[in-house]
């Protein structure tokens, strides 16, 4: 294991803060001398390149000039390299886990993680203004996109191999670091089109150190607690893996060692931290949380489920409003889990068979999830794998170990 350089100790409100000031210098880098060198439209041909291509190699940039095609090499080889401390084998464990649970921890993904990163006032502010995650008259074709590249991310890293040498998930944390730098390359750029500049000073740096340790933390200690919460029991070994590939793909987004813990425990304890020093209320917050919550209504058939996202949302933040101090299910505009049990309860009682009313919400949740949670992902994968020339693409492997093989028609 690597030389121990997280500590918990160390993250303070004043180490927090300098962090907001720390970004990304090798992605910042490359987006700042493309533009240097070049144009608008070279970089917007390098992103078309990166995107439409699954590999990259040697060959990959012959169609820029010189100067481009050096900046673009260097990056993608210094990129891809994996840490001193890397461990295939608990690597492995990780995408185990992932082959056993992955329908359950897409789930999570969308009723905890982003919820959670949403309570972020200063981080959600930049989804906010990018507009990337936003819907706009009752659209979700944005949110869903973005989302939708969130999903693939994980599902590319943690399916086999993924994290190897040109697996497919380095590629995308490749692609997602360069997508970060151009916004904050835009959000810093003074344009006198807009009605707005980015405030440093109040916010930070866009997608800074704690944002980016956040948000790792988001995919990491709170999909496990999640599980905990769905009564799926793990070993100590089992959750050490799954948090080893999230301190893998931590150092390949450029995360500083001092914001990337080893354990679960260590995850929870920064993620909590994090949500100390920045869960507030915020405009952007609740529009984000209001779009995922029709993001997830739209993509289940039917109306059964319709109440079930912003429950799931509010029960499953609460250890972490514990942890924290914060009362996040407020701070992101949701309903009190306890005023929406009873009519989740009645309506689900005839559906499954079961008085849920009776039940504890811990009950009613894992009764809820077995159903939910397929339902959830058969209705992303079927709205984006019927008639779209970009596919959410799910190996056969995992699609079978999931049941959902029937619905995958393009592999």
């Amino acid at each position: 294991m690597n030389p121990k350089l997280f500590d918990q100790n160390h993250i303070t409100v004043d180490f927090l803060d300098s962090m907001r000031q720390h970004a990304d210098p090798l992605a910042d880098d490359l987006i700042k001398q493309i533009l240097e060198h070049s144009d608008l439209n070279t970089l917007n041909q390098v992103f078309l390149k990166i995107v439409n291509n699954t590999t990259i190699h040697d060959e990959s940039f012959t169609d820029f000039d010189e100067a481009i095609r050096k900046l673009l090499t260097t990056y993608f080889k210094e990129s891809a390299q994996l840490p001193t401390w890397y461990d295939e084998d608990l690597v492995a464990e990780g995408e185990k886990l992932f082959s056993e649970y992955g329908p359950e921890m897409f789930m999570l993904l969308n009723v905890s993680s982003l919820p959670m990163c949403y309570t972020c006032a200063k981080g959600a502010q930049v989804l906010y203004d990018t507009g990337r995650l936003m819907s706009h008259h009752q659209n979700t074709d944005a949110l869903a996109r973005r989302l939708m590249e969130t999903g693939q991310m994980i599902f590319n890293v943690l399916s086999p191999g993924g994290l190897s040498q040109q697996g497919a998930g380095i590629i995308t944390i490749q692609k997602v670091r360069l997508i970060h730098a151009s916004i904050r390359y835009y959000l810093l750029k003074e344009d006198p089109k807009r009605n707005y500049q980015w405030d440093i000073e109040e916010l930070g740096l866009p997608i800074n150190q704690e944002d980016m340790a956040g948000t790792l933390m988001s995919f990491g200690p709170v999909i496990l607690n999640g599980l905990k919460n769905l009564n799926i029991e793990l070993t100590e070994q089992q959750q050490l893996a799954y948090m080893h590939v999230w301190k893998v793909v931590g150092h390949l987004m450029g995360l500083k060692a001092e914001l990337n813990p080893d354990s679960f425990q260590e995850g929870f304890q920064l993620a909590s931290k994090v949500l100390q020093h920045q869960a507030s209320n915020s405009e952007a917050g609740e529009a984000l949380t209001n779009s995922c919550v029709l993001f997830l209504q739209q993509h289940i058939a039917g109306n059964l489920f319709d109440e079930v996202p912003t429950f799931m949302m509010a029960y499953f933040l609460t250890d972490f409003s514990e942890a924290s101090g914060k009362d996040l299910a407020t701070i992101i505009g949701l309903k009190k889990k306890e005023d929406l049990i009873e009519r989740i309860s009645l309506k689900f009682s005839q559906f499954l068979g079961a008085e849920l009313h009776r039940l504890e919400h811990h009950k009613v949740i894992q009764m809820l999830s077995a159903h939910f949670n397929k339902a959830l992902l058969a209705g992303i994968i079927k709205h984006y794998n019927d008639n779209k020339s970009v596919h959410f693409y799910i190996p056969s492997s995992l699609t079978k170990n999931w049941s959902l093989a029937p619905i995958i028609s393009y592999e």
